[in-house]
């Protein structure tokens, strides 16, 4: 009897927390204001762009984006315009400064404050709690479990082969490449690739080092310059006759779009064209 009364009442207190919790939550936000290029391609992911106010000068994907009202851009942003909007909720990032944040909330406004993703499950992580303020959990949910099958079935693919190591070149003068805090690090790791900066303190690097460290395969994806910059820096990495990566003609330049825009639907895309360079011979797997 007593261990019977003592699950009624566990199960009594499971039911009112949960009802607790229900009149906790948010309504669903029906006038947003995005901070971040992630969040904005986030809302258009979900179906819920008709709740976009307005976006930042950054905000070009999808192209439809561009068409909204501007409000500044990543790291400058209008907070009187922002507040003239009156959105019942403005998703930051995490180069939004504290003090405009402070500002905001002082007006009454709901923030919800992003931190940058650094893994493919935060990605997911992401976009099922946008999903959430906007009333789109369904979608948020069909989307990660989407994008999840088909990174699984990827890294499956390639895990039985030999792991390869590489280099990916992100950034000019100076050389960047990404350490294994940047979301990037996932595209290479998840390809059964082994990132040769991946305990580099930053992204700063140099051709000495990569010549040193002799990558099997180098991906040149220049953020911020033009697609003739990286083919120009492919031309540079051939011209090193030791790299193994260019005697096997596996220097490769990459699209900066397909790669720095981690929602999880863009990110299965890219991982699909790395892991397809990394392991060429499971190409037409893919």
């Amino acid at each position: 009897m007593k261990k019977s009364l003592t699950g009624i009442i566990c199960l009594t207190l499971t039911v009112f927390l949960a009802a607790a919790s229900g009149r906790a939550e948010e309504p669903p936000a029906r006038r947003v204001v995005s901070l971040s290029p992630i969040i904005t391609e986030t809302i258009y992911l979900l179906g819920a762009q008709d709740a976009l106010l307005a976006n930042t000068s950054y905000c070009n994907v999808p192209p439809e984006a561009a068409e909204k009202e501007k409000i500044g851009s990543v790291t400058h942003v209008n907070v009187e315009k922002i507040i003239s909007l009156s959105p019942d909720l403005v998703i930051t990032s995490a180069l939004t400064r504290e003090k405009q944040i402070i500002i905001l909330k002082k007006q009454g406004i709901r923030v919800m404050e992003i931190k940058n993703p650094k893994t493919f499950d935060q990605m997911c992580d992401l976009t099922r709690q946008i999903g959430r303020a906007l009333g789109r959990s369904g979608e948020a949910d069909n989307i990660t479990a989407g994008a999840g099958d088909r990174v699984a079935a990827i890294r499956d693919r390639v895990a039985g082969l030999p792991p390869r190591r590489v280099f990916i070149q992100i950034g000019l003068k100076p050389l960047h490449t990404v350490n294994k805090e940047l979301f990037i690090n996932e595209f290479i790791r998840l390809s059964n690739g082994v990132n040769i900066a991946q305990d580099q303190p930053s992204g700063i690097y140099s051709r000495e080092q990569v010549i040193k460290e002799n990558p099997d395969v180098i991906l040149v994806a220049t953020m911020g310059s033009s697609k003739k910059a990286a083919v120009q820096e492919k031309k540079r990495w051939m011209g090193f006759a030791s790299l193994r990566a260019g005697s096997n003609n596996e220097i490769h330049v990459l699209d900066p779009e397909l790669i720095c825009s981690p929602t999880p639907v863009s990110f299965a895309q890219g991982l699909a064209r790395v892991a397809s360079l990394i392991h060429p011979e499971e190409h037409n797997g893919q």
